[in-house]
């Protein structure tokens, strides 16, 4: 790094079904995105669901997956494919944004992401798209898996390992972390800069008033199209 050159900055994140715009809001911050696959999966969590918004409201639409042990982490987590699911998601989102005037270019993307061939892992789902929609916003860090590295320790610790493992000088969080890792005060005493990014709701045409936030992306997508997108995730 030269005297000019800003920090190389990371992003830790759980994989998320289609995440909000937040998401990628702190995908633009970083210079490499670790997916925190390496911890426990959560049932009824925005691990394998995730909202939509119809003309009766908002719509949850969640992933399926396969029995496992509680400590299971999430990069072992497999799909249910037993169960209709891709095609039920897939009829919900053209219900809900059929006449949406970037449905064409919003169903484009979706469809081929929930057809595509995939090894059965809920976390090759969740990070392939993810990282295909950031990659179709122009945001382009280096993705990482949390899984690959081998990073010890728990909570703040092992946030401060996956930090070193991929050579930061600087972590970026969303707010909702700001209370625990400074209560655990582990980059505190490492003097390790660390940051806390707030979500910067920007408001786009829903077709629906009032305006409900905090939608899976592809509510977005179908209302403004990617680049659209591009300027509520630069705020």
């Amino acid at each position: 790094m030269t005297a000019t050159s800003p920090p190389r900055t990371a992003v830790i994140m759980q994989p998320t079904y289609l995440p909000y715009l937040g998401y990628f809001q702190l995908i633009a911050a970083a210079s490499v995105f670790v997916f925190l696959d390496d911890v426990q999966f959560a049932r009824r969590s925005w691990q394998s669901r995730n909202r939509i918004l119809t003309a009766q409201g908002e719509l949850m639409l969640t992933v399926p997956v396969k029995k496992h042990d509680r400590e299971t982490p999430i990069h072992a987590i497999q799909i249910d494919d037993s169960q209709p699911w891709r095609d039920k998601h897939l009829a919900a989102i053209r219900h809900a944004y059929g006449k949406r005037p970037f449905f064409a270019e919003g169903w484009a993307f979706v469809s081929e992401q929930l057809t595509r061939e995939r090894d059965g892992a809920l976390a090759d789902l969740t990070c392939g798209m993810a990282q295909a929609a950031a990659e179709a916003l122009g945001l382009t860090p280096a993705f990482v898996r949390a899984s690959d590295l081998k990073a010890p320790g728990a909570r703040s610790e092992h946030l401060l390992a996956l930090c070193r493992a991929v050579e930061a000088q600087e972590y970026v969080s969303p707010m909702g972390s700001a209370d625990y890792m400074e209560e655990d005060g582990v980059f505190q005493a490492a003097d390790f800069p660390a940051r806390f990014q707030p979500f910067q709701l920007v408001e786009y045409p829903q077709g629906r008033e009032p305006f409900t936030p905090y939608m899976g992306f592809v509510d977005a997508l179908m209302n403004v199209g990617w680049d659209g997108m591009r300027g509520l995730v630069a705020g």
